[in-house]
């Protein structure tokens, strides 16, 4: 056979090779190929055998053996690297042979060892391939993707198991597996947008396909799945060829997102809601949209319990204690609990024990939301933190509702004593101000001595008062009487259907009950009562509080001055309880303080004034603590500050007395020093009141010569020696030297 008949048999098998592997359009069009190389092989051996002479059996058989190892060569697309030692053996047939029968033996055996070595080499490519491919697809099952392959010239699709099991077929019933397929299983309105991104991917606009769509399940509800993909190959003429990509089913992602947005709508509902009861029964709705239970409920906390405003069914409890169960512990710890078998937890104590699984969630100091089913295990993580979102805006909604319960209250209460302020009481009057409510009463209360209180006791003490005037009048008076703070010591009354004859009762029960009250208590308190009643309802209701107010007036001034005198025998009694050394001291400072003011040569005024400033010249003390008065050792700075304003405080308390306001000056500057350095003031020298000159002498010779919880006494003449020595500084210099004389 001449060398050129030779060379083209050869190269037709290498040309089949070697396009198989580089061809696009043979590899995709593989059946095809195969059937031309067959073909192709057929006619070369019968041409080769016409020339030559072969046997009719001997190119039937070559026929084949050429038709199977094209066939095994193109199913598995050997590399071309692998096809290398298959040419070199077909290359043998070029080689010059002069026997017709070794010409003959030697392309039998090549045809045999070609058809041969393709199969083993591709058995083995396979099983490889196979193993990697069994690999990947546990991987795949193992994270419940489905795979897709498109071929964007032929249309043709292949899916993976998990493909189809995501939509409910299998992929026998998914034929044919063609792109039109897939486009039937899109939802209507999924399509364009899945089409566009698509396009956009081949364009090279995106470095990957992506999209989320339904797709149709079997049983006809739609599932949610995201598509991603990518263009992994493109023709010899860089159209897109191939497009390899993965389905997620997102179904419980979007069911979760729907839910978000169902809760956010929700949290707008509750804005509209006004009470405890609407929020509590909103959030058991709610709830039923986002858990599967058996019995869901609310307990907010009230007097120190549990009180369990709504449920989702029946219940034998109303009230719970704040340590019961998990919904004690959700609370005790603000901290939200997932229990999946209550037979197990020692905390748990259901209501029932049908329960076997809850959750229970917090809010905040408010109360607890509890949710519980008869199946173990019925609550995930996902569902605790749903309901988590769901409890936020119930909290939200109760906190605002509480927040405009407040607000409101705070519009028509008085804060500091808990009943009605004056704008309330003043339209009540105008609502109750009716016929069917007459006669319509008015009581108008006023404090005694609230300046004085707050003056010698302090702020603390005359709220106080305060709050115990609005108690008395709430004890004495009715449940359908209006009591209001009308002012800052004032309160008032409003009686619907009530006569004058039944006021005076009243009035006469509240002195009863403010006597009780100072019976048990140090400081006294005081009301100056008075009352109007509207018989005919041509009367101005604004002219009868008036009256009212009048009344109280009048009697206000018959009882201020026994009002004060009580507040200050009290402020007496509460200064000699605190310490007798103080009481002692006074007295003692008397008796010098006479003695003196007849040395200086006082008329009896003076005198009796000067006697008068020895009592109550540390009457300041009264309003300071105990602990500080009788404290042994040293003050330290913030208790020497206190002590100093000793003189300010009695200076008030006996400015408003008018029998006491005589001495009010001399009590303030009684620890004034002559040069300067004294308290409150620093007045120098003369400008120091006479009598406060006076006062100091003698108050700093007492301290001296008797024991105090801070110092030792010294003798008389120490004491003395002391005086003579701060006469100028700390003394009158005249009055010391005459104090020293008289001492003498």
């Amino acid at each position: 056979m001449p060398l050129n008949h030779r060379f083209i048999g050869a190269s037709m098998f290498l040309i089949a090779f070697i396009l198989s592997y580089f061809s696009d359009f043979i590899q995709f069009n593989i059946e095809k190929t195969t059937m031309v190389v067959v073909y192709l092989a057929i006619l070369q051996l019968v041409y080769l055998n016409y020339i030559s002479n072969y046997q009719r059996n001997l190119a039937l058989s070559l026929i084949v053996v050429i038709a199977v190892a094209n066939l095994f060569f193109s199913k598995y697309k050997l590399k071309f690297y692998l096809n290398v030692p298959l040419a070199l053996l077909v290359v043998i047939t070029l080689l010059p042979v002069e026997s017709s029968a070794v010409s003959k033996i030697g392309y039998f055996f090549t045809y045999i060892l070609v058809a041969g070595l393709t199969y083993f080499i591709s058995y083995f490519k396979t099983k490889e391939d196979n193993k990697l491919k069994e690999k990947l697809n546990l991987i795949i099952e193992g994270t419940n993707v489905g795979t897709w392959e498109y071929n964007i010239q032929t249309g043709k699709t292949v899916y993976n198991e998990k493909w189809a099991e995501m939509i409910g077929y299998t992929l026998e019933e998914l034929n044919p597996d063609s792109i039109e397929t897939w486009d039937s299983l899109v939802h209507p309105d999924d399509v364009k947008k899945s089409e566009k991104r698509f396009q956009e991917h081949l364009k090279g606009k995106t470095d990957f396909y992506k999209c989320e769509k339904r797709l149709k399940h079997k049983d006809g509800h739609w599932v949610w799945v995201l598509g991603q993909g990518k263009l992994i190959s493109r023709t010899e003429d860089g159209s897109p060829l191939k497009v390899l990509g993965i389905n997620i089913n997102i179904s419980e992602q979007k069911e979760h997102e729907r839910t978000i947005k169902e809760l956010n709508k929700i949290a707008v509902e509750f804005q509209k809601l006004s009470s405890e009861d609407a929020i509590c029964n909103k959030t058991i709705e709610a709830a039923r949209e986002i858990l599967d239970f058996d019995l869901c409920g609310i307990a907010l906390v009230k007097d120190n319990k549990f009180i369990i405003k709504a449920t989702s069914g029946e219940i034998d409890i109303d009230s719970l204690p704040l340590n019961y169960g998990v919904i004690g512990k959700a609370y005790r710890n603000n901290n939200s609990y997932l229990n999946k078998d209550i037979d197990v937890d020692p905390d748990a104590r259901p209501v029932k024990k049908t329960y076997k699984s809850g959750i229970a969630i917090p809010i905040q100091d408010i109360g607890v939301f509890q949710a519980a089913s008869n199946e173990k295990a019925a609550f995930n993580q996902q569902d605790l933190e749903l309901a988590e979102i769901l409890i936020s805006h119930t909290k939200a909604a109760l906190e605002s509702v509480y927040y405009q319960k407040e607000l409101e209250y705070k519009s028509f209460h008085d804060s500091l004593t808990g009943l009605y302020n004056r704008r309330f009481f003043e339209e009540e009057m105008n609502r109750l101000d009716t016929k069917r409510n007459l006669p319509l009463s008015i009581i108008i209360a006023d404090l005694n001595g609230l300046k004085l209180i707050n003056d010698s006791y302090g702020h603390d003490k005359g709220d106080k008062a305060l709050i115990k005037t609005g108690e008395i009048l709430n004890e004495v008076l009715r449940d359908e009487d209006i009591i209001a703070r009308h002012g800052g010591d004032e309160f008032a009354v409003l009686l619907p259907q009530t006569d004058n004859e039944t006021v005076v009762k009243i009035i006469k029960r509240i002195k009863n009950k403010v006597y009780e009250f100072n019976q048990k208590e140090d400081i006294p308190i005081s009301f100056a009562l008075g009352s109007a009643t509207k018989n005919d309802s041509d009367q101005d209701i604004e002219e009868v509080l008036k009256a009212a107010d009048n009344n109280m007036y009048q009697n206000k001034l018959s009882e201020r001055q026994s009002s004060k005198n009580n507040i200050f025998q009290a402020l007496l009694n509460t200064l000699s309880a605190k310490s007798d050394e103080t009481k002692d001291h006074a007295i003692r400072m008397t008796e010098l303080a006479l003695k003196f003011g007849e040395k200086l040569n006082l008329n009896n005024s003076e005198l009796n004034r000067l006697s008068l400033l020895a009592t109550m010249h540390d009457i300041g003390k009264a309003a300071i603590s105990e602990n500080i008065l009788i404290k042994p050792g040293n003050l330290n700075e913030e208790e020497w500050k206190i002590i100093k304003q000793h003189s300010e405080k009695g200076y008030k308390i006996t400015s408003s007395i008018a029998e006491l306001s005589i001495i009010a000056e001399d009590i303030l500057f009684h620890h004034e020093r002559w040069d300067g350095e004294g308290y409150p003031q620093g007045l120098i020298g003369d400008k120091i009141p006479y009598l406060s000159r006076v006062i100091t002498i003698i108050d700093a010779y007492d301290v001296m010569t008797h024991k105090r919880g801070y110092s030792e006494p010294i003798s008389k003449k120490d004491a003395l020696a002391e005086i003579e020595n701060c006469a100028g500084t700390q003394f009158d210099p005249d009055l010391a030297e005459k104090f020293i004389e008289m001492m003498e």
